[in-house]
């Protein structure tokens, strides 16, 4: 997606590596998540937006998320290979636990840094019609930002929040972030993740070698594997609601490059607003989109 200028509040994140995994295999394993989900992919975060998300929608009729690679650490000590985290379902706000489908990839560290062993994680709804790429000539100024939920300057311990933009005064002091990507947040925006497989380094580095390498077919298998390991795979309270399974020949499309998906795909697209926010809201609500922009009816 192409910005000319910041949106006048949005969803921003600093993002780095993350299980071992840069920046630039990052955004084409999540190109490929994109192209199986039809448009939509997770973005794993690692704290609660809380409301603020809804809030900021609510109030400019659309989302945004404006991702920033996070200030380099040249002195930092390089982190060896570690286990980490895939998480395989998701928690609607009646606290129903929902799996999510086979293609979902989400990763994180199996511990916080202060070693405590990481419970549950978080992840952005993303939806892009386009294909991601990195680059964009515009800067993130944290003086310039407000957080919804608190009214303050984003700290550097908030590594995805939500934001207003103002006005500048006077001169800018502070560093800015180049905005790498940016996509389209949906309804609901964020979700809480759970029902985690610890996955061992070396298969995580195999996926990480298979994306760098181009090879969509490796990763397929490999990422399938890994998550219908989860002990997790249960009847109950399963759902594709969230994003519904894109037909075999959405498959071949990813594997030859294209971008298109089927138009079975595409109807289901067309409902996936509707579903979520019934999901969310206990049934009682029809959800509608106007011109990109989700509203109540």
């Amino acid at each position: 997606m192409a910005l000319k200028h910041l949106p006048p509040a949005f969803c921003w994140s600093r993002i780095g590596a993350e299980s071992g995994e840069d920046l630039a295999t990052l955004i084409v394993r999540k190109e490929w998540e994109r192209r199986l989900g039809g448009g939509r992919f997770l973005w794993g975060i690692g704290r609660s937006l809380g409301n603020s998300a809804q809030i900021a929608a609510l109030r400019t009729g659309s989302l945004l998320a404006l991702f920033s690679p996070a200030a380099s650490r040249s002195r930092a000590p390089v982190r060896k290979r570690e286990d980490a985290l895939v998480w395989n379902a998701w928690v609607d706000v009646n606290g129903q636990v929902r799996q999510l489908p086979p293609h979902v990839f989400v990763a994180s560290r199996a511990t916080w840094p202060s070693g405590r062993a990481r419970e549950q994680h978080y992840a952005l709804v993303c939806a892009s019609p386009t294909e991601l790429s990195i680059g964009s000539s515009l800067k993130a100024h944290p003086e310039r930002l407000r957080s919804v939920s608190t009214g303050k300057v984003p700290s550097a311990s908030q590594a995805t929040v939500v934001v207003d933009r103002v006005e500048p005064v006077g001169e800018l002091a502070g560093k800015g972030y180049p905005i790498a990507l940016a996509v389209e947040l949906e309804a609901p925006y964020a979700v809480r993740l759970t029902q985690p497989t610890l996955v061992k380094a070396r298969e995580l580095a195999a996926i990480h070698e298979a994306v760098r390498e181009g090879d969509f077919e490796a990763y397929a298998a490999l990422t399938q594997r890994l998550r219908s390991q989860s002990a997790a795979q249960q009847a109950r309270g399963v759902t594709r609601d969230l994003f519904d399974m894109p037909p075999a020949d959405t498959v071949a499309t990813v594997r030859h490059g294209g971008a298109r998906p089927h138009s079975r795909s595409v109807a289901r697209i067309a409902d996936w607003t509707q579903l979520t926010m019934e999901l969310f809201h206990g049934d009682h609500h029809s959800f509608t989109r106007s011109r990109g922009r989700a509203a109540l009816r």
